[in-house]
């Protein structure tokens, strides 16, 4: 099937890229600095005042939020030249709610006190058992996010299963974070850098992933 009935489709799959790419180092950075935050203050340990880790918690929380709203209002740009009538209000509010919740999520468990770094062999049925339980769990999360951007972009756009479908496929690269987790560095700074690193491939893979969809969008 011939790609010239659209000519703003190069331009377009290469903005997404690239908004996605910038989203995702933002993003990142933010996250990184919440944890060196969290670091400073010592919220993980077993004497931290529950003042200091509520406070904690909120700051990480928003940081995380504020990552992701980037992260959206980058791609809503992109969406935007695609389909005059994107709903970038309700497309940014998806993304804050998400964002606070991932960012409770990784808030909360900063709280928790670090153990011993050295975890020993892992054994190779475990390493398989536990990456198939990742690609699980990341393809259900993967759907249930692009579904809700799917009821986002539904008044604007057609062709949203292609969308839901690349969403889905995307989640399971969350199986790359189990390497990262099982053989990289097991605490601190070395751990949170490498998990950080991680992620920004998999949101960069991502929206490779979802490129076909954004490029099969049309408006209604």
């Amino acid at each position: 099937m011939s790609g010239g009935s659209d000519g703003a489709r190069p331009g377009i799959g290469s903005q997404w890229i690239k908004a996605n790419a910038i989203g995702g180092v933002i993003n990142v950075a933010l996250t990184f600095v919440a944890f060196l935050i969290g670091q400073l203050l010592g919220v993980s340990e077993p004497a931290a005042a529950m003042a200091v880790q509520s406070g904690f918690v909120v700051i990480a929380t928003a940081a995380l939020a504020f990552g992701l709203f980037v992260m959206g209002y980058l791609s809503g740009v992109v969406l935007r030249a695609k389909l005059p009538a994107f709903p970038m209000r309700n497309w940014l509010a998806l993304y804050v709610v998400l964002g606070a919740i991932f960012g409770l999520i990784s808030a909360v468990a900063w709280l928790t006190p670090e153990t011993s770094p050295d975890i020993g062999p892992v054994d190779t049925d475990i390493v398989v058992a536990v990456a198939i339980g990742a690609v699980i769990v990341g393809v259900m999360i993967g759907a249930a996010v692009g579904s809700l951007q799917a009821l986002v972009l539904r008044p604007a756009a057609q062709g949203l299963g292609r969308w839901i479908a690349c969403c889905a496929l995307a989640g399971a690269l969350f199986v790359l974070i189990v390497p990262a987790v099982l053989y990289g560095p097991q605490s601190g700074f070395a751990q949170e850098l490498m998990i950080e690193l991680v992620t920004l491939v998999v949101t960069i893979l991502a929206a490779v992933i979802l490129l076909p969809a954004v490029l099969r969008l049309r408006p209604h």
